[in-house]
């Protein structure tokens, strides 16, 4: 994964409320997928989307209905990524980003009408804007450093 992406998905996670973490979660699998399949360090990226899935197993809520079914799809997309390693084929990677895909969108759309407030409360707040032109964008960090870290 690139450095730009991961500063991006590490200034997210920042200020994600948990919906939004989820769909992160599923973005950086779909990306390490992605790459897998590009045979950019395979065996690396297939591992660190069976991680991604091993999290969204964690975060499994069972009071409610879907999460026993969830759990199903979510072993399954493990099943296929230990094949695609120990095989090397792709055919299983390529059914478990269709898989993720689609709970990806789907998720995407609950975490659009999730208002509830972000889980970390001291992060830096960060603005990004159009400020210098048309193409340029600045992020501008707060620098509130009052606010962050633990209050006595």
């Amino acid at each position: 994964m690139q450095d730009t992406l991961k500063k991006d998905f590490t200034l997210r996670i920042a200020q994600a409320n948990r919906s939004e973490l989820i769909v992160i979660i599923y973005e950086m699998c779909l990306v390490y997928l992605k790459e897998a399949l590009e045979d950019v360090d395979r065996t690396e990226n297939i591992a660190r989307a069976r991680a991604c899935v091993d999290e969204l197993k964690e975060s499994l809520n069972f009071e409610y209905e879907p999460a026993s079914q969830l759990l199903h799809l979510y072993i399954h997309v493990n099943k296929l990524l230990v094949q695609a390693a120990a095989g090397g084929r792709k055919e299983p990677l390529t059914e478990a980003e269709s898989i993720i895909r689609r709970l990806h969108d789907e998720f995407q759309k609950i975490s659009e009408s999730d208002d509830s407030p972000p889980l970390v409360h001291n992060a830096q707040e960060v603005y990004a804007g159009y400020t210098y032109g048309k193409n340029d964008i600045n992020v501008n960090i707060g620098n509130d450093e009052k606010r962050r870290g633990f209050l006595a």
